[in-house]
């Protein structure tokens, strides 16, 4: 199990099917293997909140600050982690069994495997729907199209084709360029940003890969930038919420609705 969570905290992108099902064999039922999928998703949302916008210990601590890994000479100051991506293996619904729900079968217009999977933890599932639908809302620093393209972004550096699918819809019914999305979806932020554009996918690639690097000056960066505590707080609530999605779609194997 200790392996399987590491390999999705570090390298979400190559959990295959055999991951999967070494817990099964283990003697994990399906519905615990949902709970330590969530439960480590969650905690790598935790983790990028904290990192993020720099929450501290409430209490003295002898814990040493975690050791970073030298920057990558490119342009966002970000060390790439390992690029290989496991070969998709998705067929049937996904990795793991799960109770059918019929109250929304009828949805076409949302990710509705992420929500059927789930459906042994109704709780779990009503929560990541209305999660999901408040943080591609639009705020007045964040407005609703970037929030999609940050959002296809950080799915495009964590190889999730399952969130970029719907990411891309809704950007593409909003008037976005495909050649846009299909550069977002593999991990490529827009070109010509404006440097105040430029610094939310800084931020945003900062978290997605090494969250533990970011710095107060960071934060001064993105207030430089134009965006105040609010805003700042926004961004880093919508780039951990898609460590979250990203990580539950390919632990579980979820494929794209069209497939199933």
């Amino acid at each position: 199990m200790l392996e399987f969570v590491e390999k999705l905290t570090l390298y979400p992108w190559l959990l295959v099917r055999k991951d999967v099902t070494a817990l099964q064999d283990a003697g994990f039922p399906d519905a615990t293997i949902l709970h330590i999928v969530l439960g480590s998703a969650h905690f790598n949302y935790l983790n990028r909140m904290a990192d993020g916008i720099g929450i501290r210990f409430e209490y003295q601590t002898e814990i040493p600050e975690v050791a970073q890994r030298p920057s990558d000479s490119g342009s966002l100051g970000v060390a790439p982690l390992d690029p290989t991506v496991a070969e998709s293996e998705s067929s049937g619904l996904a990795w793991i069994g799960f109770p059918e729900s019929s109250n929304a079968l009828n949805q076409t217009d949302r990710p509705l495997n992420l929500y059927r999977v789930m459906s042994s933890n109704p709780d779990a599932r009503d929560l990541a729907r209305q999660w999901r639908s408040y943080q591609l809302k639009g705020t007045m620093q964040l407005e609703g199209r970037l929030r999609s393209q940050l959002g296809l972004y950080i799915s495009g550096l964590n190889h999730c084709e399952y969130s970029a699918y719907w990411l891309t819809r809704i950007l593409k019914s909003l008037g976005e360029l495909d050649s846009l999305c299909e550069r977002l979806a593999s991990g490529e932020p827009p070109q010509g940003l404006r440097s105040s554009e430029q610094s939310l996918f800084t931020h945003a690639r900062r978290l997605t890969y090494e969250p533990a690097s970011t710095k107060e000056e960071h934060i001064q960066q993105l207030r430089q930038s134009g965006f105040d505590d609010q805003g700042i707080l926004q961004l880093t609530l919508l780039c951990s919420y898609f460590s979250f999605e990203n990580r539950v779609a390919l632990a579980l194997g979820i494929p794209i609705e069209s497939e199933t």
